[in-house]
C-alpha cells in the first residue's frame, strides 16, 4: 500500500485558513475604523447643522424682541397719550365747575358781606372777608353749608374793624366738587 504524506498539504492548508482570517480581522479592523470615520463626519455635519439652525433661530429670537421693544416703546406712548387725554377731558368737564363754584357762592353770601381774598390749597378753602356784624358771618356760613358747595365749615377768626368784622373762615369743598 501506498503511503501518502498529506503533512505538507494540510500545513498549506492551515496557513491558507490563518491568511484568510488576518484578512478578514485587518478587513473587518479596516470596516470598523472606516465606520467610525463615517459616523464621526456624520455627526460632526449634524453638529455644523444644528449650528446654523441655532444661528438662524437666535437671529429670528433677536428681531423679534427687537420688534417687542419697539411694541413697548409704543404702548408706553400709547398710555401716556392715553394719560393726556384723560387729563384733558377731565379738564374739560371740570371747566365749568369754577365758575359754578364761584355762582353757588355768590347766591350764599348775604347782604353786607364782603370777601377780599379766596386760596385754595388741596380741597380747604380759605376765605377773608368783611362783614357788617358776626350774625351776617353766621348767615353766610349757614348758607355755605346749605349750597352744598362747601362741608366742615370753620370759622378761625373774627375781629372788629372800624369798617366791619374781619373774618377768617375755613371751609373743605365738597366731594362733589373737588
Amino acid at each position: 500500500m501506498l503511503r501518502l504524506n498529506l503533512m505538507p498539504w494540510r500545513e498549506r492548508q492551515r496557513l491558507a485558513t490563518l491568511r484568510r482570517l488576518r484578512l478578514m480581522v485587518v478587513g473587518a479592523a479596516v470596516m470598523a475604523l472606516c465606520a467610525v470615520l463615517l459616523m464621526d463626519q456624520l455627526a460632526r455635519q449634524r453638529f455644523r447643522q444644528q449650528a446654523i439652525a441655532n444661528n438662524g433661530q437666535q437671529a429670528a429670537i433677536d428681531a423679534l424682541e427687537a420688534q417687542m421693544t419697539e411694541h413697548d416703546r409704543i404702548r408706553q406712548s400709547y398710555n401716556a397719550v392715553r394719560a393726556q387725554s384723560a387729563a384733558l377731558a377731565d379738564l374739560r368737564n371740570e371747566q365749568g365747575l369754577v365758575t359754578a363754584v364761584f355762582a353757588d357762592m355768590e347766591r350764599a353770601l348775604p347782604e353786607g358781606v364782603q370777601l377780599l381774598k379766596l386760596e385754595l390749597e388741596g380741597s380747604r378753602l380759605h376765605m377773608v372777608g368783611v362783614a357788617a356784624s358776626g350774625a351776617v358771618v353766621a348767615q353766610l356760613m349757614r348758607e355755605l353749608e346749605r349750597s352744598g358747595v362747601m362741608r366742615d365749615l370753620e370759622l378761625k377768626s373774627l375781629r372788629s374793624r372800624p369798617g366791619g368784622d374781619e373774618f377768617l373762615l375755613l371751609a373743605r369743598l365738597s366731594a362733589y366738587w373737588s
